[in-house]
């Protein structure tokens, strides 16, 4: 009965131990390639990068708890001119359509602060999740979210405005009620993609 008793302690403990040590891992990455007149949307090269998409995000990170991307409803303007910006989300559609996940669309685009307090959430706190969103303000949510967490916001690139492939990646290490954020740089590899539409001319 002793023997049982030490055994239930340990597998807590072992438990505890666990749980006080969860990573979360925040997935930024910038909406796919764009036509020149803007429009808020995509180009064909774009989609094509956004469908190939979800096979490099599942090779390289667990299953995402969450998806985010900004509220297309809120207008922005594009080449001059006002649309709804909807190129993140059409970028990590594929993506939530292959996981059968839906997409979180409650934040606008500037709204950096409501973004990170969901992001904060309990239900997160050992989870992956994946953020598409505009590249100034992923460079600008990552810095974020390290000098609130313990590390130098420094260490975040600019973000490039020819750069559709990098995945600027967040880890915020839990540890004793404590977290501590690292940030390290990935590339998609999806540069050579074909600038005709999926099925143009079929």
């Amino acid at each position: 009965m002793k023997k049982h008793a030490r055994l239930l302690a340990l597998a807590l403990g072992l438990l505890w131990h666990a749980a006080s040590q969860a990573d979360q891992t925040i997935v930024l990455f910038r909406h796919a390639e764009k036509p020149a007149a803007g429009l808020g949307q995509l180009s064909c090269q774009g989609l094509n990068r956004a469908l190939a998409l979800p096979a490099v995000l599942q090779g390289k990170f667990d299953r995402p708890a969450a998806l985010f991307a900004p509220n297309p409803g809120v207008r922005k303007k594009d080449g001059g001119v006002e649309y709804n910006y909807i190129r993140p989300l059409a970028t990590i559609e594929p993506t939530a359509i292959r996981l059968g996940l839906p997409v979180n669309t409650d934040y606008g685009l500037d709204d950096l602060a409501g973004l990170e307090t969901a992001l904060g959430q309990p239900q997160y706190a050992d989870a992956t999740v994946f953020v598409a969103w505009e590249h100034r303000l992923v460079a600008k949510l990552a810095e974020r979210l390290l000098s609130r967490n313990g590390a130098d916001p420094a260490q975040v690139p600019a973000w490039q405005s020819a750069d559709f492939d990098s995945i600027y990646i967040v880890t915020l290490h839990q540890q004793d009620g404590r977290r501590q954020a690292s940030f390290r740089v990935e590339q998609q590899g999806l540069n050579l993609q074909s600038a005709v539409c999926p099925g143009a001319g079929a």
